[in-house]
């Protein structure tokens, strides 16, 4: 709705100028370019209500409309697919190098190698320390195991010790001495079975802590010496080399920029007019300033306008195995967009009625002066484009301004 009143402003203001410059008045037949706007010979008539005045002559042309194309065209700038710093993680010294800069390379490919130096005899070490440390924990898990199994036939035998001198007494045949003595060895097994387990469960856990720790720095230290490798993280180009053979480097320091173009994004910006005659996944054609022609979908359009232009940043991705075009390159974006039927007209036989509606007085088949609202596709430097009228069309190119809607002429 905006947009349709914003263009009819647009419209309003334009024939107001031709009015006020004169153009939208009876204009002479020999003064129109046929071959502009694809019409038959004139023919003049006169209105029936009218004396036989020259003055009062209107002059017609038929007019055929033509399909026109409504693609977008604007200018864009390629971007970059991914750029990355590629920096240490670890410290040491650059023993061989196998890049220079704007080497295309692949993903995985060993670029720079870093010195191991004591690396490999602290990695032995951590693993003797973990199999030495598996043996406490299979011993402690062992002795546990023999003590609870000592204990629990101890306490078999006072159970039983117990239960015969309770049998004893009861018949009257044994002093309670012989109880309270069975009932203590029994008590006293049975704590010190409580006592095995947290001694040795205690201990497994001491153990556990330290083959954990143990497991943590063997980890680090395969991770830092894989470090030692620096691969290439994707396919792409080196856009930037900073160290050299022989330097010292440690955690954090570049080495190195990759950059990849395929596929290459081309970034571009739209009209407020333009941005909803498209959506993520239109087709666009991108041409570079040496000729080159590739296609590609946009795949982004911002849903807010920059607010200093007005305009929406979109993004198009185009297949560049070839590598042919670079980043921060200029190109022309096309947007393909339907064809649409319209005429292509003089602006001065333009009409705007009291209501301000503009529009162009034209002749039915039973020569009845009617009324065509227009609206405007485009300008050209010779003519207008406008749609809202028949396939083919009589308009009236000369003398609007005596004849009225709905009156007859012959």
């Amino acid at each position: 709705m905006k947009s349709s009143i914003i263009i009819s402003v647009l419209i309003l203001a334009a024939v107001l100028g031709w009015i006020g410059s004169g153009q939208i008045t009876k204009v002479k037949a020999e003064s129109e370019d046929n071959s502009s706007y694809q019409v038959s010979e004139s023919q003049t008539l006169t209105p029936t209500n009218t004396s036989d005045s020259n003055s009062e002559k209107v002059e017609l042309k038929n007019f055929n409309f033509n399909l026109i194309d409504q693609s977008i065209e604007l200018q864009g700038q390629t971007v970059f697919n991914k750029k990355i710093d590629v920096k240490s993680e670890t410290t040491g010294n650059i023993i061989d190098i196998s890049f220079k800069r704007g080497d295309k390379v692949a993903k995985n490919t060993e670029l720079i190698k870093i010195s191991i130096e004591n690396r490999i005899e602290l990695l032995n070490s951590a693993k003797k320390d973990l199999e030495r440390l598996n043996k406490e924990l299979d011993l402690n898990e062992k002795n546990k195991n023999n003590l609870l199994g000592q204990n629990k036939e101890l306490i078999k035998l006072y159970e039983i010790e117990y239960a015969s001198a309770k049998q004893l007494i009861d018949k009257g045949l044994s002093s309670k001495s012989k109880l309270s003595l069975a009932s203590f060895n029994l008590a006293n097994a049975k704590a010190d079975q409580e006592d095995i387990i947290i001694k040795y469960e205690s201990q497994l856990s001491n153990i556990e802590s330290q083959i954990a720790n143990v497991k943590s720095q063997l980890r680090n230290i395969e991770l830092d010496i894989e470090n030692t490798s620096i691969k290439a993280p994707f396919d792409g180009i080196i856009s930037d080399k900073i160290i050299e053979i022989s330097e010292f480097i440690t955690t954090g320091n570049k080495l190195f920029t990759i950059i990849d173009l395929n596929p290459i994004k081309i970034q571009g910006y739209l009209s407020e007019f333009d941005v909803n005659k498209v959506s993520v996944g239109t087709n666009a054609l991108i041409e570079d300033s040496n000729g080159i022609k590739k296609n590609g979908k946009i795949t982004f359009i911002s849903p807010s306008a920059e607010t200093s232009t007005r305009t929406f940043e979109i993004t198009i991705e185009a297949d560049n195995k070839d590598l042919s075009y670079k980043s921060g390159i200029t190109t022309k974006i096309i947007i393909k967009g339907s064809e649409l039927k319209a005429h292509k007209i003089p602006p001065s036989i333009l009409t705007l009625l009291d209501d301000g509606t503009v529009g162009v007085k034209a002749i039915d088949n039973k020569n009845t002066v009617i009324f065509y609202p227009i609206k405007t596709i485009k300008d050209t430097v010779d003519g207008m484009w406008v749609s809202g009228l028949p396939d083919t069309v009589d308009l009236i190119i000369s003398g609007q301004e005596y004849i009225s809607i709905g009156e007859e002429i012959n």
